[in-house]
This record gives C-alpha cells, sequence and structure tokens, in this order.
C-alpha cells in the first residue's frame, strides 16, 4: 500500500508540473496543423472599435500620474479610446491628482468597498464596445490594446489577456519568480490555442462590454470570475502573446507569497461560487482540474510522498534493491527541502539558484494549503492590498 501510495503522488505531482504542459503543448501544436491565428494587421481609424480603459485605484497616488501618462501614450485612436479612473474611497490624494487631468474620466465613491465594487461601477457606466480592465501599477506596452482588440474581431472570442512581463532584478528570488511565470504563460498560451484559458492577466485583459457579468461583492478573482462567466456563454479566452504589461517581480519571496495566498484563497472561493466548472457543462474541464485544480493539491501529495518514503526507507515491505533505491529518493526529498527551509533562514543561500529555487517551490506550494485555511476561515478582505 506504501509503494502504492508513495508512486500515486510521485506522478500526480509530475503530471501536474511537467505532464500536463507537455500534453497541452502536443494539443496545440495539432490543432496549429490545421488552424492559426490571424495576423495582426493594421487597418483605418473607423474600422477600430470604441474602447474604455477602466482603472480601478486605492491610494495609488505614488503611481497614478505615471500611469495616465501611460495611457494617454497608447497606440489606439484617441476619439475611440478613453481613459476612466475609478476610486474604492481613495484617501492619500489619489482623487485630487487625477482631477487634474480633464482628458480622464474620474469616479469615486465613499467608503472603501474593495475592487469588485470599482469594478461594477466603473463597467456600468461605459458605453465603448470594448472594456480593457488594467491595474495602476503596471505599464502598457504602447499597441497592447490594439492587440487585444484585433483578436475581439473574432466573435467567438470573449475575453483576451494580455501578457504579464517582469523586470529583471539583480536577485535570484525575483529571477525565479520571473522563470515560474514565463513556464505560466506558456501554458496559457497552448491552453488559448487549443480553446481557452482558464482566467487570464488581472493586469490587463479585454472583454466586450455587452460580455461583462457583475462581480459579487466580495470576489476575489476578478480575472478569473470575469472571464469564466463569458467561457459559460461559450465563447473563448485566449492569451495574446504581445499584448505587453510590464511589472516589477517581487524580490521579497514573503510578499510573492502573500500575493499567491490571496490568489489561492480567491480560487477557493470562485470554485464554490461556480460548482459547474466541476461538471461537463465546463467546455475545458480537463484543462481546468489539471492547471487550476491540481496544482491546489500538491502540496498534499507532497506530503504523502515524503511520509511514504520514509516508511519505506526504513525497510517496510522493501528489501534488497529496493531498499536501497527508496533510501537514495528519500534522502533527495531530504536534500531538495532541507536547502528550501536553508535558503529561507539564511540569505546568503538566497543567491544560489537551485536553494532558492527550493525555497520558492516550497513556500509557493505551502501558500496553497495556507489559501484554503484562509478561505475556510473566511480572513481575506475583498479590500485589496497592494504589493509596492
Amino acid at each position: 500500500m506504501f509503494i502504492l501510495l508513495f508512486w500515486a503522488s510521485v506522478l500526480f505531482i509530475l503530471y501536474t508540473y511537467f505532464g500536463y504542459p507537455v500534453l497541452i503543448r502536443q494539443k496545440a501544436n495539432k490543432k496549429q496543423k490545421h488552424t492559426s491565428v490571424p495576423a495582426y494587421t493594421e487597418v483605418p481609424d473607423e474600422e477600430w472599435p470604441t474602447v474604455s480603459i477602466v482603472v480601478p485605484v486605492h491610494n495609488e497616488a505614488h503611481h497614478v500620474e505615471r500611469k495616465i501618462n501611460n495611457l494617454r501614450e497608447i497606440d489606439y485612436p484617441k476619439d475611440k479610446l478613453t481613459i476612466t479612473f475609478v476610486s474604492d474611497g481613495s484617501e492619500d490624494g489619489t482623487n485630487e491628482l487625477i482631477k487634474q487631468f480633464p482628458d480622464v474620466s474620474f469616479i469615486e465613491y465613499h467608503p472603501r468597498q474593495g475592487k469588485p465594487t470599482a469594478l461594477n461601477t466603473a463597467a456600468e457606466q461605459q458605453t465603448s464596445e470594448v472594456i480593457v480592465f488594467t491595474d495602476a501599477r503596471q505599464t502598457l506596452g504602447l499597441d497592447a490594446v490594439k492587440k487585444l482588440v484585433n483578436r475581439l474581431r473574432d466573435p467567438a472570442i470573449g475575453a483576451v489577456s494580455g501578457e504579464l512581463c517582469f523586470g529583471s532584478p539583480d536577485d535570484v528570488t525575483a529571477q525565479n519568480v520571473g522563470l515560474y511565470w514565463k513556464y505560466e504563460k506558456a501554458i496559457r498560451n497552448w491552453e488559448g490555442q487549443v480553446h481557452s484559458v482558464a482566467g487570464v492577466t488581472g493586469a490587463l485583459y479585454a472583454i466586450r462590454r455587452e460580455d461583462f457579468v457583475p462581480l459579487y461583492p466580495d470576489a476575489l478573482l476578478d480575472d478569473f470570475e470575469v472571464p469564466i462567466q463569458i467561457l459559460r456563454k461559450g465563447k473563448r479566452i485566449v492569451f495574446e502573446a504581445g499584448a505587453f504589461v510590464y511589472d516589477q517581480a517581487q524580490s521579497d519571496v514573503a510578499t510573492e507569497k502573500k500575493r499567491k495566498i490571496r490568489t489561492l484563497t480567491g480560487n477557493y472561493q470562485s470554485f464554490n461560487h461556480n460548482k459547474w466548472l466541476f461538471t461537463s457543462e465546463n467546455p475545458i474541464l480537463w484543462q481546468f482540474l489539471s492547471h487550476k485544480v491540481f496544482r491546489l493539491l500538491v502540496p498534499y501529495a507532497m506530503i504523502i510522498a515524503f511520509i511514504t518514503n520514509l516508511i519505506l526507507a526504513a525497510g517496510y515491505s522493501v528489501e534488497g534493491a529496493g531498499l536501497v533505491f527508496y533510501s537514495l529518493t528519500y534522502l533527495a526529498q531530504v536534500a531538495f527541502y532541507g536547502l528550501g527551509f536553508a535558503a529561507s533562514k539564511y540569505p546568503r543561500l538566497q543567491q544560489s539558484k537551485i536553494p532558492n529555487l527550493a525555497a520558492v517551490f516550497i513556500k509557493l506550494n505551502w501558500a496553497a494549503v495556507q489559501g484554503y485555511i484562509e478561505y475556510r476561515q473566511k480572513r481575506i478582505s475583498v479590500r485589496w492590498e497592494k504589493t509596492s
């Protein structure tokens, strides 16, 4: 039994992080042989639809001016582009700063209610054909909006995710977080080619105004809730590589972990609100389970693999070559986790790639467990907190 549990847990981890990406890539390659994404082509200004860029903010005075200047430079017909900031109870001078820009639409309300209310309030006041959602901290590539809108020309597509790109701080933790994000983007790209991505990049995504479904007031993940309601309508969610939005990778694992816990807590919340995702009504059931759900179960598989390996290495039901093998695999696990924990405690080790990668892997998986605990205890507030 312990041998079976050990191998089941190991294979589950390998499938989730390696097997599924290989399979979804193969399916994407097969589909590309029969269909292809239309190449981006420039068209006359009058043929572009009207677009509203919506930016929710709470106490973002240190980002607002830079963000507005960035959006003003966007390559899109100016007579078809509006910029709307919605302030969720800001008290740091954000509102006064935004009001200095007469070409920017501004919505404010008090008291603070959370990002879902901000998005609902802004969306219901838009009249443009397309809404592009973005956050205050990140910088958009100048052609990003056109690339998102170009994909919405296909009536089968209902939501388009931008491509989040991290800067390159000279520390290994940020590089490993960035490496993980590159891996994640590749999977999303392949999923979109096969059918749909299970969510979008919250820093930049576009939908048709008519497809927006108001968020429930305590929703933690608008970048999951908004697109999956569109998926339920029968439209696709795709990833647009090249529609860049730039951010800085978090160099502090604790900060990245805090963000990750909130995201994972939101996953549990969304799953509870959308039980149809676990049924045949979900057109991407396999992708959803493999990518979204199995990731949440990996920490428990890690625990089972470690405990059963310890039992087997102690000689229970194995001997000879089997005992040697399980002793080696147990030592490998101890070494990996030991390096990760040591790197978390000693800053010097964090400058070495392998120990730091182990630390990032352990902490992000532990965040999945903490996310479930936070969800069960309802300790995560809808009033989002900034990471920088």
